[in-house]
């Protein structure tokens, strides 16, 4: 996570720098003070990471259960 931690360096030293990351990787939200969830370029929901990181498990969930049924 060096990627990371890199871009927390830039942000804690300077209050007036924005970063968007983008990631498919759900461990990566821990480090987001906000986030968007997109499906098929759409945005399907926005909000604080820990809700959309929810969001995003439930539908894991949801569609792993339909392929094991």
């Amino acid at each position: 996570m060096g990627v990371i931690k890199a871009v927390q360096n830039l942000l804690d030293i300077s209050g007036e720098v924005t970063a968007l990351w983008v990631t498919h990787r759900l461990e990566e939200l821990e480090y987001a003070n906000g986030a968007v969830y997109m499906e098929d370029g759409r945005v399907i929901m926005h909000g604080d990471a820990a809700s959309i990181s929810k969001f995003i498990k439930a539908k894991q969930s949801s569609y792993i259960d339909r392929i094991n049924s």
